[in-house]
């Protein structure tokens, strides 16, 4: 039977125990809902932040009022918790409060606020419904953590561990960086180097500068920028940014099953690149596109800011900016020979 870690953040102890009795009542007929509820407790930010850190829970249930040792008047502690989990930790987040238009949500589908004059069956139906999402999240921390070991101790830490113990030697990020490489390539590898047409996006777009692959909204239109990297990587270095229009081919995909292979391999044609179909935040399918080579706007690069990076939509990942990129210079490398003459 599958379980669900929860955190619960609250240092009212009558409120704890009638969490603790509404657990055991799901428990009780945990077969039925697919799943059991294990529950940690913290009273204070700082306790919660030590269990996030160290147990790794798969959801967080926090009140926004937290007592304070020496501090009587209120405050929303409960609101700093929330921030600091979705800057470090990929967890669901429900606060349950009596305070609810105090809460910060931040904009974001994994934090949803409860009134607590409600009852608990609100927060528990929620679980219930990110039961599955919680549960994937579980299976990849685990794939990462099962990767990141193997890996680590066959290869990194023989070829890293010298430069780790140098002298004021500051590897992070750079370590970061290789383990996280690695990882990726045994997890592709491990599933038969097949990607699921989600990998291919990040949405939003998670860098702040503009880069090769970025994908652009531009009224009803969805451009993608195909200026080579290097050239986007210092500001003035290039006079204009090239972008391709992409066309909506999602009529012709979805009415036309037994094309799909044709088409996902850019329809046979040197001027097109196929871009898969992706599920928005609000799970509507968009796409697939057609990346047009033949169809290209130069942005002036004083203008690129509030014209491109301001309208990006999403960008490819890494991984799949190299094949985009490849194409669009063989296309445009090109050279043809005359027509023959029938004379």
């Amino acid at each position: 039977m599958p379980t669900l870690y929860i955190l619960l953040v609250e240092d009212q102890q009558d409120n704890v125990d009638a969490w603790n009795d509404r657990a055991n009542v799901h428990n009780a007929d945990a077969a039925a809902h697919g799943f059991s509820i294990e529950t940690v407790t913290a009273p204070s930010v700082a306790e919660a932040q030590r269990i996030l850190q160290t147990q790794k829970p798969d959801a967080v249930v926090v009140d926004l009022r937290l007592k304070v040792e020496g501090q009587m008047e209120p405050n929303d502690h409960g609101n700093a918790l929330v921030r600091y989990a979705l800057g470090a930790h990929p967890v669901a987040i429900a606060i349950y409060t009596g305070q609810r238009q105090e809460a910060e949500v931040h904009g974001v589908p994994q934090v949803e606020v409860f009134d607590r004059g409600d009852g608990l069956d609100p927060v528990f139906d929620w679980l219930s419904r990110q039961y599955s999402m919680l549960l994937q999240l579980k299976a990849t921390r685990e794939a990462v953590e099962r990767e990141t070991a193997r890996i680590f101790f066959r290869s990194i830490w023989p070829r890293w561990k010298n430069w780790a113990s140098a002298e004021k030697a500051d590897i992070g990020g750079m370590l970061a960086r290789h383990v996280v490489a690695h990882v990726h390539d045994a997890l592709l590898d491990a599933d038969g180097g097949a990607a699921h047409p989600e990998e291919t996006y990040f949405m939003p777009a998670i860098k702040e500068r503009l880069d090769t692959g970025d994908l652009i909204r531009d009224g009803g239109h969805l451009w993608i920028v195909v200026t080579p990297r290097c050239d986007l990587a210092r500001d003035g270095k290039v006079e204009t940014v090239l972008v391709a229009r992409c066309f909506d081919i999602s009529t012709r995909w979805q009415e036309r099953p037994k094309e799909q292979m044709r088409i996902s391999q850019h329809d046979s044609s040197h001027k097109l690149h196929f871009l898969p179909p992706l599920l928005n935040h609000e799970g509507r399918l968009l796409g697939p596109w057609f990346v047009q080579f033949h169809d290209l706007k130069a942005v002036p690069a004083a203008q690129a800011p509030a014209e491109l990076t301001a309208n990006r939509w999403a960008s490819l990942a890494p991984q799949f900016v190299p094949s985009l990129v490849e194409r669009f210079g063989a296309y445009f490398s090109r050279i043809g020979t005359p027509s023959l003459s029938s004379e």
